[in-house]
């Protein structure tokens, strides 16, 4: 049995990375890991936000799928207490590129995963339900739209197969298909991509995506007035087709809809809408495609290659055995006049459209994923390149060295927001426009580290945000015993806008983390300026009682079973009463494995259910303080 590195057994709840907002914390909670560490269920990457279970206090999410072995089947649905600390496994096979929708009336969470199956899962993750079987691809597969609800409860979603064509498609209440409407909206005659949808009232928004080609490559137009995309607006009925209104136009100045939205990681990022209290729609543009032209040094021939705007994977130069390729063009790559993106609003007619901000690289680039409007009036999103911070998509073991070239790392996102009561237009002109860079986010090596690619946003009940970056993950041990000091796959975040920053802290350790069945350990935590603190997981032994109440500081000594166990202690801050935690890991005599069942089983012994893994906290709701900085 490998021993785990300390950044795994002793895990502190803070936050290091640049956030540039009074009032505003984005906190690290987990890094989403492909192949290990030891008695961490295999995830992979996350594409969507998570949704919160306000009556579990728990976060649920869908990741593409974890590494298969003969009879391992790695769950690509996980769990997590928002909390700092330990993911645990939840439904197979599930493969998921787009997010949960939660059910008007039933306790279900619908998605779609990516061989274009229909399923529900139960608020908690339980009971995988396929609801429309696509074993005969009557819908395409790897779908990139997040699906909504109409008014009557029925599924939303777009169909598309990214390259010929794109539909507006309804999950009936008998589970059979209607196909409302088939984009051909396109004035070049040419494909046309849909993007993120809005339901408000009985009239569903939505992108459309014109495509221009690739930059530099075959692209159709560079001209400032050239046709890119547009919004849609359509009445919803119970008839089985619909017609589109366009209600804006988006021209090449104004920043491309998403087109290509398939193969490349960040291409599946779509671009979403929002609508305030007074009935404007806000949205965001981007890049159409995160590829550019690459030259071969090989042949010089031109290719198709990734382009670091997007923040993921991207070198400028690579001369790697017969692997050499170089972009030839400068960053960023771009052969439109706005390659960073712009937010916007407009009234739901298509009136008053108005570019609010255009991102500049450093407050960041490539708006896309989800946004959320609070009810203290803000707009909140994410940009998934950008920023102050940039890495580079590779993970390292430790003892080697990290690349440092400045030319091969891309921004790894930001975290922005717009107040919108301090929108000033006059005369039709943009005079103030309430946006704020709150936040960087951080890839690459170090206890700060909080990802890279940020996917977007999701508004819990609990009066806090949540998201996942598809990169950026923190440093850890696999199976084999390597150890890493960082990885590609993603994590999973918080942003508190309590306005209220915590002063206390809390850490909890065992010593050592694996022992032999017959060995001791011994569990010590401690904490400052904390109170109301509760015991969860590991077992019960002198004051440690799981689910119990416990004194700030303490110390046992245990000699438990084969298995693996984990510790938690979840406190609130004294001053302000923010949640604060700390999780450790103990492995005893403990060989981790993923079975086809809904429980995970580490060895021959210790079999945890993912209800505990869950480290459900006893506290129940934490005390939420909304007062965000005005």
């Amino acid at each position: 049995m490998k021993k785990l590195c300390i950044c795994l057994l002793s895990l502190s709840f803070s936050s290091l990375a640049t956030t540039a907002v009074d009032g505003v914390s984005v906190n690290y909670l987990t890094s989403l890991h492909y192949t290990g560490p030891e008695g961490w269920p295999s995830a992979g990457k996350p594409y969507a936000p998570p949704v919160y279970n306000a009556t579990r206090d728990q976060l649920i999410g869908l990741s593409t799928v974890g590494r298969y072995d003969s009879d391992i089947v790695a769950p690509s649905m996980w769990g997590l207490a928002p909390v700092q600390g330990h993911y645990f496994a939840l439904a197979k096979d599930i493969k998921g590129f787009v997010g949960f929708v939660q059910h008007p009336t039933l306790d279900r969470l619908y998605s779609i995963d990516d061989l274009g199956n229909i399923f529900y899962v139960h608020s908690d993750g339980s009971n995988k339900t396929i609801v429309f079987d696509n074993a005969d691809s009557t819908l395409n597969q790897y779908p990139n739209v997040h699906p909504i609800f109409d008014d009557q409860a029925r599924l939303l979603f777009i169909d598309t197969d990214h390259k010929t064509y794109s539909r507006l498609m309804r999950l009936e209440s008998d589970n059979t298909l209607t196909e409302l409407h088939q984009f051909t909206q396109n004035p070049h005659g040419d494909f046309t991509a849909a993007g993120g949808m809005l339901l408000s009232g009985n009239t569903l928004y939505g992108y459309l995506g014109y495509p221009r080609g690739y930059p530099f490559f075959n692209t159709k137009s560079s001209d400032d007035n050239f046709a890119v995309g547009a919004i849609y607006a359509a009445e919803l009925s119970d008839d089985s087709s619909v017609d589109i209104n366009l209600i804006h136009d988006f021209t090449l100045n104004q920043g491309e809809v998403p087109w290509d939205t398939s193969g490349h990681a960040e291409n599946r990022i779509a671009t979403y809408l929002a609508e305030d209290q007074a009935g404007y729609l806000y949205g965001s543009t981007s890049v159409g495609t995160c590829k550019t032209q690459g030259i071969s040094t090989f042949t010089g021939q031109p290719i198709v290659y990734a382009n670091g705007l997007c923040g993921g994977k991207y070198m400028h130069y690579s001369n790697m055995q017969d692997a050499a390729q170089l972009i030839h063009t400068e960053f960023p790559h771009y052969d439109g006049s706005n390659p960073h993106g712009s937010l916007f609003r407009l009234k739901k007619d298509g009136s008053e459209f108005t570019l609010l901000h255009t991102f500049n690289g450093q407050d960041g680039s490539q708006p896309r994923g989800p946004m959320v409007i609070t009810d203290t009036g803000f707009l909140y999103g994410t940009t998934m390149s950008g920023g102050a911070h940039k890495s580079e998509l590779i993970k390292v073991r430790k003892g080697d060295t990290y690349p440092s070239q400045a030319q091969n790392m891309s921004g790894d996102g930001t975290l922005y927001r717009i107040q919108l009561n301090k929108i000033k237009i006059e005369n039709g002109n943009m005079v103030q426009s309430g946006f704020e860079h709150v936040h960087s986010f951080k890839g690459g090596i170090g206890e700060d580290v909080d990802g890279k690619v940020p996917t977007g946003l999701n508004l819990a009940e609990n009066g806090r945000m949540y998201g996942t970056t598809l990169h950026g993950g923190r440093s850890f041990i696999d199976e084999a015993g390597w150890e890493w000091e960082n990885d590609i796959f993603g994590t999973v975040f918080e942003v508190d806008l309590s306005g209220m920053k915590p002063t206390g802290s809390v850490t909890l350790s065992i010593t050592p983390g694996t022992i032999k069945l017959g060995e001791e350990a011994e569990v010590t935590w401690a904490g400052n300026n904390i109170e109301d603190c509760v015991a969860t997981g590991g077992v019960a032994s002198g004051d440690w009682i799981p689910n119990e109440a416990i004194a700030t500081q303490g110390s046992i000594k245990i000699s438990p079973e084969t298995g693996v166990y984990t510790f938690s202690i979840n406190c609130n801050d004294a001053d302000v009463g923010a949640r604060l935690g700390s999780l450790a890991t103990l492995y005893v005599n403990a060989e981790p494995k993923v079975t086809q069942s809904e429980t995970l089983n580490y060895g021959n012994g210790g079999t945890l259910h993912w209800g505990i893994l869950a480290l459900l906290s006893a506290l129940g709701m934490t005390r939420s303080r909304r007062k965000e900085a005005k």
